[in-house]
């Protein structure tokens, strides 16, 4: 049986990350092959899961109760719900308190519960935005795009990383290069395949990061630091750090495959002092 904590705790013990807690542990669409030959699902490095609940029919993304068309059909919903948790990715327990924001809704903000619950009732259909989760004395916060559809949402996971476990990964690079340090109030992409398959596409970032402020892991997952391939199929993740803060359109960032196309989810997002974002990259097979 898998058993994600033992999964995280080796992950901790081999430094073999920097930021990538902002990835949920669900299955991807593409089979990996273990050690016995056998097919099981990769990790899934989507970073949130958007997943619609086709039986909800409360809220204002539900069609329910609605005056039909001169057709007989509903109209569409003009507004959907979307919600889930906001966890510590290590500790796997809720975060309470967290202060979540939509970027560009300023005026919508909620808090997370007593059981890391929160929710955004009211968000307009069929619009891309991105969820902005604040900062504390413990936590760095997050950055993660999302696309509304026409239909309610009830587990979009958001997590987030502590400051003492992004310590513990700078010691493991500093193994390479001493002078290995993240510079405050800068920002840092984590770059993660939605396909877990797709190693060996490599990431650009423009304007281009300094010397020793990026890595990819290996095949085995130990981090390297000047590497932009992915290359490891667990977690197929590039990370870039100390990013000067700026609006969207200060980077874009631009993936390739030599076998596949890829497209990138967020390309030019906006950047915020101790913030991490989560930018997802769909490399498909060829068809």
């Amino acid at each position: 049986m898998h058993d994600p904590t033992h999964e995280r705790w080796h992950w901790i013990a081999g430094a073999a990350l920097l930021w990538v807690p902002l990835m949920s542990c669900k299955g991807t669409d593409e089979p990996s092959t273990d050690g016995d030959g056998s097919s099981s699902s990769g990790a899934d490095t989507t970073g949130t899961t958007v997943v619609a609940d086709e039986s909800s029919s409360s809220g204002p993304g539900a069609t329910g109760g609605l005056d039909e068309s001169s057709s007989g059909e509903p109209p569409p919903p003009t507004e959907v719900r979307i919600g889930g948790t906001i966890e510590d990715y290590f500790a796997m327990g809720p975060i309470v308190g967290a202060e979540i924001s939509v970027l560009g809704l300023p005026e919508l903000s909620t808090v997370s519960d007593d059981e890391g619950l929160w929710e955004f009732p009211d968000l307009p259909v069929q619009a891309f935005d991105r969820f902005v989760v604040a900062e504390t004395d413990t936590y760095w916060g997050a950055v993660v795009p999302f696309q509304t559809e026409l239909m309610d949402v009830d587990d979009f996971e958001l997590s987030q990383v502590s400051l003492d476990v992004i310590d513990i990964q700078i010691t493991a690079l500093q193994l390479q290069e001493p002078t290995v340090m993240v510079e405050d109030d800068t920002a840092v992409f984590l770059v993660a395949l939605n396909n877990n398959q797709a190693t060996g596409a490599v990431v650009e970032i423009d304007p281009p990061p300094a010397p020793n402020t990026f890595y990819a892991p290996d095949p085995t997952g130990s981090p390297i630091l000047n590497v932009n391939e992915i290359q490891w199929m667990i977690y197929p993740v590039a990370v870039f750090f100390n990013l000067p803060p700026g609006p969207e359109g200060t980077y874009e960032i631009t993936v390739t495959h030599p076998e596949r196309e890829c497209t990138v989810d967020d390309p030019q997002p906006p950047t915020f002092g101790r913030h991490i974002n989560l930018i997802r990259v769909d490399c498909p097979p060829p068809a």
